[in-house]
């Protein structure tokens, strides 16, 4: 067999860290198992972990120093070359072979530094320090959902609680993170191993349960789960939920600033708003002010008047109806946003939206009067004369309701 390329094995942190786990076993067990993958006609190796039984990620084997070896044995295991470590018990002398049908050679490897990870955006304009300490509660998982979740990951937010019922189905892939491997599974669980696999000191809780409040039961659920929540993020697109959401927070007065955000029917374009309990800011009863007739307070694009043009066209973007490149565009905007009111009253370099209430479009949009709108760029539309509605249940000037007494059904 030949190589295109030099042999290269990186050893990952998590190996070290079975290692330590282990070690009393292998004197115990002439043979731990390399766990990995390899690629590339074999020229390059990843070890991940160590196990005490052969799986189908075993890449080879390892052994203290001068245990005996059955070659002929794994050979017959492996349909592969393998690798064969050596160590002392206390990790020290760590070596690896490269085993072929015709012989075998040492092989110089590498540790993969993790520090490193961030190393690209560890600047004061962005406050890591103080970003990895952020709690982002995310409700719905879906291509939204999940990519706004990937990227707030990879801005430092290190602490999350990802909250969905749904499953992922062939017709999510297209626009998801995640791909067909994780077909049938948890959204919440699906995204949760994508972004761990990148970042993996990430701490993610999930709760596979849509966020409705139908029993006391589920009311004082997620009064708990939510404890130490910095930002909530709504992007499941459905009322019900924001309306739940809305409630959640303003009947226990709880002082956690909201993302609010979806898209428009054909993906058309979408909306994100802010709404922080702690000044006094309009809520989602304010902006939906019919949920039962689906009318609302938004303000049409005759009264956006003004705009923040980024440099990039919609012919660069090909954007299209319905693409996950048209649901992209919002979430990374979004996660902006989100990261711009994380950091409130934090010194940082990223942008700052001054306004709470922005909207986007990708093409050209019909007013009710049938008047068409020719959206040319990639622009974000800011309104900024939303108030409270005097007839919203948490901006009049009776008390505030308490819809927990309301609910029934302890169960």
């Amino acid at each position: 067999m030949t190589f295109a390329k030099p042999l290269k094995i990186l050893v990952y942190p998590s190996f070290k860290h079975d290692y330590q786990v282990k070690r009393k076993q292998i004197a115990k067990s002439s043979t731990l198992w390399l766990s990995g993958r390899y690629f590339d006609d074999y020229t390059l190796y990843h070890v991940t972990g160590l196990t005490t039984v052969q799986s189908p990620q075993s890449i080879g084997v390892l052994t203290l120093e001068d245990s005996p070896l059955d070659v002929s044995k794994l050979q017959s295991i492996f349909n592969f070359p393998f690798l064969h470590a050596t160590s002392t018990k206390d990790f020290i002398n760590l070596k690896f072979r490269f085993y072929l049908s015709e012989g075998n050679t040492e092989v110089e490897f590498e540790f993969v530094n993790l520090d490193r990870l961030f190393v690209r955006i560890d600047q004061k304009e962005t406050p890591l320090g103080e970003l990895k300490k952020k709690k982002v509660a995310i409700i719905g998982m879906g291509s939204g959902g999940s990519l706004l979740a990937l990227y707030l990951a990879k801005s430092g937010v290190k602490n999350f609680i990802f909250i969905d019922d749904d499953l992922l189905e062939t017709h999510n892939i297209i626009r998801h993170i995640c791909d067909l491997s994780q077909l049938g599974r948890f959204k919440t669980r699906a995204v949760k191993d994508y972004i761990l696999a990148r970042i993996p000191d990430v701490q993610i809780e999930t709760i596979e349960q849509k966020f409705v409040l139908h029993t006391k039961k589920d009311f004082d659920f997620f009064l708990e789960s939510l404890q130490g929540i910095d930002l909530i993020a709504a992007v499941s697109g459905e009322h019900d939920v924001n309306y739940a959401i809305n409630d959640f927070v303003h009947t226990n007065q709880l002082a956690i600033p909201l993302v609010y955000a979806g898209t428009f029917a054909g993906v058309k374009g979408g909306l994100m708003f802010k709404v922080d309990p702690r000044k006094g800011d309009y809520c989602y009863h304010c902006v939906y002010a019919k949920p039962e007739t689906g009318s609302s307070s938004i303000p049409t694009t005759i009264e956006l008047e003004h705009k923040i043009t980024y440099d990039r066209t919609l012919q660069e973007q090909l954007a299209q109806p319905g693409l996950g490149l048209d649901v992209d565009n919002l979430t990374l905007l979004l996660a902006k946003f989100c990261l711009d009111l994380l950091l409130t009253g934090i010194p940082h370099g990223l942008y700052h939206f001054p306004y709470n209430f922005y909207m986007w479009y990708n093409r050209t949009i019909k007013t009710s009067d049938q008047t068409a709108i020719k959206y040319d760029g990639l622009e974000l539309y800011y309104y900024e004369d939303l108030t409270t509605d005097p007839t919203c249940p948490f901006h009049s000037t009776s008390s505030v309701p308490n819809f927990s007494s309301d609910i029934n059904n302890p169960d």
